[in-house]
């Protein structure tokens, strides 16, 4: 029986997939995000993944959009020090 994950801890994985799987040389999409997801058992789209990120940035993160549904995650210099 495969292992589903709380929704609600969608916005964590998103995070961690930008914090350890981007940067401006390598932009992730949400595309990509949501597909990571759904291989794990949290039924997500690229919407949720969209409005996800739009709140880690509401939240004051650093993450910047490249465009077609692409982006990444600055330094955290001033979160972790």
């Amino acid at each position: 029986m495969k292992k589903t994950i709380a929704k609600k801890t969608i916005i964590m994985h998103v995070f961690l997939m930008l914090y350890k799987g981007s940067s401006l040389e390598k932009p992730i999409s949400q595309k990509q995000m949501a597909n990571v997801l759904n291989d794990l058992g949290v039924p997500c789209d690229r919407r949720t993944i969209g409005r996800n990120i739009k709140y880690l940035i509401d939240f004051g993160l650093p993450i910047f959009k490249t465009g077609g549904g692409y982006c990444y995650l600055k330094h955290l210099d001033k979160y972790f020090n």
